[in-house]
Protein backbone atom coordinates (compact mmCIF):
# COMPACT_ATOMS: atom_id res chain seq x y z
CA UNK A 1 0.00 0.00 0.00
CA UNK A 2 3.41 2.48 -0.51
CA UNK A 3 0.97 4.25 -3.08
CA UNK A 4 -2.35 5.22 -0.87
CA UNK A 5 -2.37 8.50 0.61
CA UNK A 6 -0.97 8.45 4.34
CA UNK A 7 -1.38 10.12 7.44
CA UNK A 8 1.26 9.15 9.73
CA UNK A 9 -0.27 10.17 12.75
CA UNK A 10 2.50 8.83 15.30
CA UNK A 11 3.12 10.39 18.18
CA UNK A 12 0.51 12.81 17.98
CA UNK A 13 -1.30 12.92 21.35
CA UNK A 14 -5.14 12.37 21.36
CA UNK A 15 -7.40 13.83 19.57
CA UNK A 16 -4.88 14.84 16.79
CA UNK A 17 -4.52 11.62 14.80
CA UNK A 18 -8.91 12.30 14.50
CA UNK A 19 -8.57 15.61 13.51
CA UNK A 20 -5.93 14.36 10.69
CA UNK A 21 -8.45 12.27 9.56
CA UNK A 22 -10.94 14.30 9.79
CA UNK A 23 -9.17 17.22 7.54
CA UNK A 24 -8.44 14.32 4.88
CA UNK A 25 -12.47 13.41 4.90
CA UNK A 26 -13.15 17.44 4.92
CA UNK A 27 -10.88 18.45 2.30
CA UNK A 28 -11.87 15.39 0.17
CA UNK A 29 -7.65 14.70 -0.22
CA UNK A 30 -8.25 10.75 -0.77
CA UNK A 31 -11.13 8.34 -1.05
CA UNK A 32 -8.87 5.83 -0.23
CA UNK A 33 -6.11 6.29 2.85
CA UNK A 34 -4.12 4.94 5.34
CA UNK A 35 -3.92 6.42 9.23
CA UNK A 36 -0.57 4.95 11.27
CA UNK A 37 -1.17 5.36 14.74
CA UNK A 38 0.42 4.24 17.83
CA UNK A 39 -1.24 3.77 20.86
CA UNK A 40 -5.09 2.05 21.93
CA UNK A 41 -7.10 5.13 22.12
CA UNK A 42 -6.16 6.77 18.58
CA UNK A 43 -6.56 3.19 16.84
CA UNK A 44 -10.21 2.85 18.62
CA UNK A 45 -11.27 7.12 17.75
CA UNK A 46 -10.06 6.99 14.47
CA UNK A 47 -11.69 3.89 13.32
CA UNK A 48 -14.75 5.19 14.81
CA UNK A 49 -14.21 8.54 13.81
CA UNK A 50 -14.49 6.78 10.09
CA UNK A 51 -17.03 4.43 10.83
CA UNK A 52 -19.11 6.94 12.38
CA UNK A 53 -18.85 8.95 8.45
CA UNK A 54 -19.81 5.74 6.49
CA UNK A 55 -16.22 4.76 5.84
CA UNK A 56 -15.32 0.99 5.54
CA UNK A 57 -12.45 0.68 8.07
CA UNK A 58 -9.91 -2.27 7.95
CA UNK A 59 -7.11 -2.60 10.86
CA UNK A 60 -4.03 -4.10 10.81
CA UNK A 61 -2.46 -4.67 13.98
CA UNK A 62 0.72 -6.64 12.31
CA UNK A 63 2.77 -3.56 11.88
CA UNK A 64 5.89 -3.20 14.45
CA UNK A 65 6.13 0.46 14.65
CA UNK A 66 2.21 0.94 15.41
CA UNK A 67 -0.84 0.01 13.79
CA UNK A 68 -2.15 0.72 9.99
CA UNK A 69 -6.05 1.75 9.88
CA UNK A 70 -7.05 1.79 6.20
CA UNK A 71 -10.27 3.72 5.62
CA UNK A 72 -12.17 4.05 2.31
CA UNK A 73 -15.11 6.26 1.28
CA UNK A 74 -17.75 4.83 -0.76
CA UNK A 75 -20.11 7.43 -2.51
CA UNK A 76 -23.27 7.78 -1.47
CA UNK A 77 -22.64 5.40 1.59
CA UNK A 78 -25.07 6.69 4.15
CA UNK A 79 -24.45 8.32 7.59
CA UNK A 80 -24.83 5.45 10.17
CA UNK A 81 -28.02 5.86 12.31
CA UNK A 82 -25.50 4.70 15.62
CA UNK A 83 -22.97 6.57 16.26
CA UNK A 84 -20.33 5.34 17.78
CA UNK A 85 -18.61 7.37 20.99
CA UNK A 86 -15.14 8.35 20.82
CA UNK A 87 -13.01 6.87 23.74
CA UNK A 88 -12.05 10.16 26.30
CA UNK A 89 -8.35 11.46 25.76
CA UNK A 90 -5.60 10.01 27.96
CA UNK A 91 -4.84 11.95 30.65
CA UNK A 92 -1.07 12.62 30.77
CA UNK A 93 1.20 12.46 33.68
CA UNK A 94 1.16 16.30 35.34
CA UNK A 95 2.37 15.81 38.37
CA UNK A 96 -1.06 14.93 40.49
CA UNK A 97 -1.77 18.64 38.85
CA UNK A 98 -4.33 16.93 35.92
CA UNK A 99 -5.42 18.42 33.04
CA UNK A 100 -5.67 22.74 33.78
CA UNK A 101 -6.86 24.92 31.25
CA UNK A 102 -6.69 28.21 30.07
CA UNK A 103 -9.47 29.32 28.02
CA UNK A 104 -8.66 33.14 26.37
CA UNK A 105 -11.55 34.69 24.86
CA UNK A 106 -10.04 38.09 24.91
CA UNK A 107 -7.15 40.13 23.84
CA UNK A 108 -7.71 42.44 27.09
CA UNK A 109 -8.33 41.50 30.72
CA UNK A 110 -11.61 42.34 32.64
CA UNK A 111 -14.36 45.26 31.22
CA UNK A 112 -13.73 49.01 31.54
CA UNK A 113 -10.04 50.26 30.39
CA UNK A 114 -9.16 48.51 27.13
CA UNK A 115 -5.56 49.88 27.34
CA UNK A 116 -5.35 48.76 31.33
CA UNK A 117 -7.23 45.53 30.30
CA UNK A 118 -4.27 44.65 27.97
CA UNK A 119 -1.59 45.69 30.89
CA UNK A 120 -3.06 43.13 32.71
CA UNK A 121 -3.44 40.16 30.53
CA UNK A 122 0.64 40.78 29.67
CA UNK A 123 0.94 40.66 33.02
CA UNK A 124 -1.30 37.39 33.53
CA UNK A 125 0.70 35.42 31.19
CA UNK A 126 3.87 36.41 32.52
CA UNK A 127 3.61 35.66 35.83
CA UNK A 128 2.21 31.81 34.55
CA UNK A 129 5.62 31.45 33.28
CA UNK A 130 6.62 31.62 37.31
CA UNK A 131 3.23 29.68 38.71
CA UNK A 132 3.19 25.80 38.81
CA UNK A 133 1.77 23.81 37.93
CA UNK A 134 1.86 25.38 34.47
CA UNK A 135 -2.10 24.68 32.16
CA UNK A 136 -1.96 21.53 30.21
CA UNK A 137 -3.78 24.00 26.95
CA UNK A 138 -4.53 27.49 26.25
CA UNK A 139 -7.39 27.92 23.70
CA UNK A 140 -7.18 31.40 22.36
CA UNK A 141 -10.48 32.68 20.95
CA UNK A 142 -11.98 35.63 19.25
CA UNK A 143 -9.88 38.62 19.88
CA UNK A 144 -8.01 36.46 22.14
CA UNK A 145 -5.77 35.00 18.54
CA UNK A 146 -4.26 38.49 18.87
CA UNK A 147 -2.18 37.47 21.35
CA UNK A 148 -0.54 35.19 19.72
CA UNK A 149 0.13 37.20 16.73
CA UNK A 150 -0.08 40.84 16.86
CA UNK A 151 0.52 41.60 20.83
CA UNK A 152 4.81 41.65 20.93
CA UNK A 153 5.03 41.61 24.86
CA UNK A 154 2.27 38.62 25.09
CA UNK A 155 4.16 36.65 21.98
CA UNK A 156 6.91 36.82 23.70
CA UNK A 157 5.39 35.15 27.53
CA UNK A 158 3.87 32.71 25.63
CA UNK A 159 6.82 31.11 23.52
CA UNK A 160 8.22 30.70 27.03
CA UNK A 161 5.22 28.98 28.08
CA UNK A 162 5.46 27.01 24.78
CA UNK A 163 9.26 26.04 25.72
CA UNK A 164 7.99 24.47 29.16
CA UNK A 165 5.37 22.01 27.48
CA UNK A 166 2.12 23.92 27.37
CA UNK A 167 0.41 23.87 24.15
CA UNK A 168 -1.03 27.13 22.87
CA UNK A 169 -4.22 27.00 20.63
CA UNK A 170 -5.44 29.29 18.27
CA UNK A 171 -8.78 29.12 16.87
CA UNK A 172 -8.10 28.98 12.99
CA UNK A 173 -11.72 30.32 12.28
CA UNK A 174 -11.09 33.43 14.46
CA UNK A 175 -7.48 34.03 12.78
CA UNK A 176 -9.17 33.76 9.41
CA UNK A 177 -12.39 36.10 10.50
CA UNK A 178 -9.44 38.76 11.90
CA UNK A 179 -6.67 38.21 8.77
CA UNK A 180 -4.44 36.73 10.86
CA UNK A 181 -4.06 33.35 9.57
CA UNK A 182 -0.29 34.02 8.26
CA UNK A 183 0.47 36.13 10.99
CA UNK A 184 0.90 33.27 13.73
CA UNK A 185 3.96 33.82 15.92
CA UNK A 186 3.39 30.78 18.13
CA UNK A 187 1.60 27.32 18.74
CA UNK A 188 -0.40 26.06 16.33
CA UNK A 189 -4.38 26.37 14.20
CA UNK A 190 -7.36 24.85 16.15
CA UNK A 191 -10.45 24.04 15.61
CA UNK A 192 -13.86 23.79 17.60
CA UNK A 193 -13.94 20.12 17.48
CA UNK A 194 -10.49 20.02 19.08
CA UNK A 195 -11.69 23.04 21.63
CA UNK A 196 -14.93 20.97 22.91
CA UNK A 197 -11.89 17.67 23.23
CA UNK A 198 -9.93 19.91 25.05
CA UNK A 199 -12.71 21.40 27.47
CA UNK A 200 -14.55 18.22 28.35
CA UNK A 201 -10.95 16.75 29.22
CA UNK A 202 -10.20 19.39 31.38
CA UNK A 203 -9.37 18.66 34.97
CA UNK A 204 -9.77 22.62 35.37
CA UNK A 205 -10.41 25.62 33.14
CA UNK A 206 -9.92 29.04 33.87
CA UNK A 207 -10.27 31.92 31.91
CA UNK A 208 -8.63 35.60 32.78
CA UNK A 209 -10.65 37.54 30.59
Amino acid sequence: MADLFTVDARGLTCPQPVLETKKVLDEGLANRFRVLVDNETSRENVSRFARNKGCEVVIDDSRQDGCEITITRTAGEPIPAHQEPLLPCPVPDAGGSGKLVVYVGNDCMGRGDDELGAKLMRGFLHTCIDVEPHPWRMIFINAGVKLATQDAAAVEALGVLQDKGVELLSCGTCLQHFGLEAELKVGRVTNMFEVIETLSSATKVISPD
